[in-house]
């Protein structure tokens, strides 16, 4: 039976130094992570896997391999990977380089600690299953994001308008309005129109003034 995906345990890592694809999925499976239950009997250990979508790489780990890792990097037996991985990926802290041999090598980090893991490639009868069931996990992820979106949307009410604003104000207010009291409106002064008589042309003379001689 399939696990759901846990929250934080795949991302997408870039290819380092521009080896292969731009990127690989990278998740892991086991204890806390995602990944096909273990049959009945046998112990799930945590792993590691990388894709391509085309090949299929992992950790390999049994649960005695996966505590002499640990103890290989100083760590007790009871530390939990899954929470590195998750941590790794929330930061974006995971960072992969495709070896000559075809062999992956992966580091994750977490703070100032540092966990690198070598990853082989798995076998294409074995690698199909496991590959079809993340394209599932992934796919069945996307369209349960798709649906909680749409709710949102529905749920989101449409923006009202903002009213706009009125045409040219004619009269400016007086300055003294600021200060507490409203004060009488100050009418603007159209070009052409007189200064002395308000409301009426200003008209210019057509000839010159003669000068008055004395009698």
């Amino acid at each position: 039976m399939q696990r759901p995906v846990a929250p934080g345990s795949l991302c997408i890592v870039p290819a380092g130094s521009g080896q292969g694809p731009p990127c690989y999925v990278c998740y892991c499976e086991g204890p806390e992570g995602p990944g096909l239950d273990p049959e009945p009997g046998q112990t799930c250990a945590f792993n590691i896997y990388v894709t391509d979508a085309l090949e299929l790489w992992n950790t390999s780990f049994t649960p005695e391999t996966l505590e002499k890792h640990k103890a290989q990097h100083g760590l007790d037996g009871a530390e939990d990977y899954s929470a590195w991985f998750r941590v790794a990926c929330d930061q974006h802290a995971v960072s992969l380089t495709l070896k000559d041999d075809s062999s992956v090598h992966l580091t994750i980090s977490r703070e100032a600690e540092t966990l690198t893991f070598n990853l082989s490639k798995v076998p294409s009868p074995d690698a199909a299953p496991r590959l079809q069931a993340l394209m599932l996990r992934l796919a069945e992820q996307v369209c349960r994001l798709e649906r909680q979106l749409a709710a949102l949307k529905d749920e989101t009410p449409s923006p009202r308008k903002k009213p706009q604003s009125g045409g040219q104000q004619l009269f400016l207010p007086d300055p003294d309005s600021g200060r507490g009291a409203p004060g009488p409106l100050i009418r603007k002064w159209m070009p052409g129109e007189s200064i002395i008589n308000p409301g009426f042309k200003r008209y210019h003379l057509s000839a010159p003034l003669l000068p008055i001689s004395p009698a």
